[in-house]
This record gives structure tokens, C-alpha cells and sequence, in this order.
């Protein structure tokens, strides 16, 4: 009896260390893969998820779920996404406007863009646009600087100069507020969950005014129902043609200025080397299809060739950048 119940122990533990082993040599993928986003739906970084993750798991042959999980500007999703097994099976759709601005002005965001993540590749740019309901008073930026600076001069403040972004540290937020310290303007920010809920107060009304990347409202400035003042990068955006730039203005603080938004994929610090060039694969062959690429397109961004390395070099430059930024600006910004 004891000698049976010694072999059935050790026949069991084998099977399981044979089980696991197995799981362990499994090829990636082997179960459904989560694209996290950690804004709200309907901004830039949930339009391009959706659109590439039909591709994507065609490519990869799983499911490919997006989740929407919100909260401080897209910092719980992305520490979330940092804490994760880094098996490849949980991938943070990374936006610039958390995964770097937002730990460039608060040091207690609570995860490092560089050292918590292995970048697969960057999927879009876009520029960031100023947007406003057309009953706002200005037409384009130069009017709401004049309208701004008057209010200024005055001393309170209408609500009418209230802007939304997606949220506070957001690369929207700090654009308008080095546009408030480079031009002496007054406007008073109100952060969302998101560029999307950014997006439907200003269409009913509640706000007047957002700044958020190009595909948020491009759609509502083409049907007439929003109108782009400006945007912030060095040229006009193909879908928005007669929308200015703020580099048009007759201002000097403004000459040069190229601000734009991004969109990539990575996954937790020590992934794997091989899932991490799987998925760099994956990601291309679904960016090469050429639906894929018209919808981002249309959407107002940009498609662009990129790579673990390429994406990995350009976060570190921009988290950098914009920690000079906020230092120099002296901002205090609390996620």
C-alpha cells in the first residue's frame, strides 16, 4: 500500500512537471491576447486599437480583445499593464499622452515609460488639434489669443475659455499650457477619462473648447458639426487641409513649433525576446494591409514604420523632452 501510494505520488508530480513544461514550450500565442487602453472610448488611442486589432488577430491567429480600462489619465491602465506576466498575452496600448507626459510632470505617476516596458512598435502619429463648439467666439487660434489676452486684461475669466483634454499631464493639457506661458493667454483646463469624453462635452455644449489629437474630432470638423482653430504640428493635416497650424501665426514664440501625438503597442518589462519579435511582425504585417492603413488614414493619422529599437529610442527622447519642458515651464502637475 505504501510503496503504490509512493508511485502515485510520483507518477502525479511527474504529469504536472510534464504538464507544465508543456505549457511552457506552448508556441505564442495560445490564448486570447488584451490590448489595454486606459482612456475612455472614442480618443486616438481607442479608434487605432480598434482598427488594427481584427488584423492583428487574424495575423496572429487569437482573439484580440480591446479594453477600456480608465482612471487618472491612463496611468492605472498603464501600471496595470507594468505589474502583468510578461508573456505577451497583455499588451498596454501605449499613448504619449499618459505613457510619457503624464510621468514627465509627476514623478509619483507610479511607472517608468523606459525601464517597466519592452516597446513592440509605434503604430501612428497624429498632430494635436484645437477644436472648439461653433458658437465659440474665435474662428481660428489667432482670434482666441486676442479674446484671451483681452480677458486677461479685464481680470476674471469666462467659462467660455474652459478646455478639455484627456486628461490632466496629457499631451494636450501641456501644450496648452505652454501656449499660455509662451503667448499670455488665459484658459482654464478641465481634464476627462479620455479625448472621446473630452469630446462629447464639447458637443453638448458643457465645454467649449478641447485640444486632443487629430482623429478624435477630425469627423465632426469634415460634417461641420465642430471647427478646428489650429494644429500643432509642422505642417497641415491631410484630412483637416483648412485647418492652420499654429507655426502660420505671426508670433515669434510659435515659429518652429511641431507638436505631435502617438500611438504604439508594448508589452511588460521582461517579455521575452522572441514574443516581443512576434508580435514587431505581427504589428507590421497588419500595418502593410491596406485597409488597415486607409481607416487610420481617414481617421486623421498617420501610419508608420517602426520597431522595437526605433519606438524604444523615440520614448526615451520624448519622456526627456517633456520633463525639460515642465522643469522650464516650472508646472506642477498631480495625477
Amino acid at each position: 500500500m505504501i510503496r503504490r501510494r509512493v508511485f502515485n505520488t510520483s507518477l502525479l508530480a511527474a504529469t504536472v512537471a510534464g504538464a507544465t513544461a508543456a505549457r511552457a514550450q506552448d508556441p505564442f500565442p495560445n490564448r486570447p491576447i488584451r490590448l489595454v487602453v486606459g482612456l475612455a472610448p472614442g480618443g486616438i488611442a481607442d479608434i487605432t486599437a480598434r482598427i488594427v486589432a481584427p488584423r492583428l488577430s487574424e495575423v496572429l491567429g487569437q482573439p484580440v480583445v480591446v479594453e477600456n480600462r480608465t482612471g487618472a489619465g491612463g496611468a492605472i491602465a498603464t501600471r496595470a499593464v507594468a505589474a502583468s506576466a510578461p508573456d505577451g498575452h497583455t499588451l498596454l496600448v501605449a499613448f504619449d499622452g499618459t505613457h510619457v507626459t503624464i510621468p514627465a510632470a509627476n514623478a509619483a505617476a507610479g511607472f517608468d515609460p523606459v525601464a517597466d516596458f519592452a516597446p513592440i512598435g509605434k503604430i501612428v502619429d497624429a498632430p494635436v488639434l484645437i477644436t472648439a463648439h461653433p458658437s465659440f467666439p474665435a474662428n481660428d487660434f489667432a482670434e482666441f489669443i486676442g479674446l484671451s489676452r483681452r480677458v486677461l486684461t479685464m481680470g476674471g475669466g469666462p467659462r467660455i475659455f474652459d478646455y478639455g483634454t484627456a486628461g490632466v499631464g496629457s499631451t494636450g493639457h501641456l501644450t496648452m499650457e505652454l501656449l499660455k506661458l509662451r503667448l499670455g493667454l488665459f484658459a482654464v483646463h478641465i481634464p476627462y477619462r479620455g479625448g472621446g469624453d473630452a469630446r462629447a462635452q464639447v458637443l453638448g455644449r458643457q465645454i467649449p473648447l478641447m485640444l486632443a489629437a487629430v482623429p478624435t474630432t477630425s469627423g465632426d470638423i469634415r460634417a461641420g458639426v465642430l471647427k478646428g482653430l489650429a494644429v500643432t504640428s509642422a505642417k497641415r493635416s491631410p484630412v483637416l487641409p483648412h485647418v492652420p497650424t499654429l507655426a502660420e501665426l505671426p508670433h515669434r514664440e510659435l515659429k518652429g513649433l511641431d507638436v505631435n501625438s502617438w500611438v504604439g503597442l508594448v508589452a511588460p518589462a521582461r517579455t521575452p525576446a522572441t514574443v516581443v519579435a512576434r508580435l514587431d511582425a505581427a504589428l507590421r504585417q497588419t500595418l502593410a494591409t491596406e485597409e488597415v492603413s486607409a481607416r487610420l488614414l481617414q481617421s486623421g493619422a498617420t501610419p508608420v514604420r517602426s520597431s522595437p529599437e526605433i519606438f524604444s529610442r523615440q520614448i526615451a527622447a520624448d519622456f526627456g523632452q517633456w520633463k525639460r519642458v515642465v522643469t522650464e515651464s516650472k508646472l506642477r502637475l498631480d495625477a
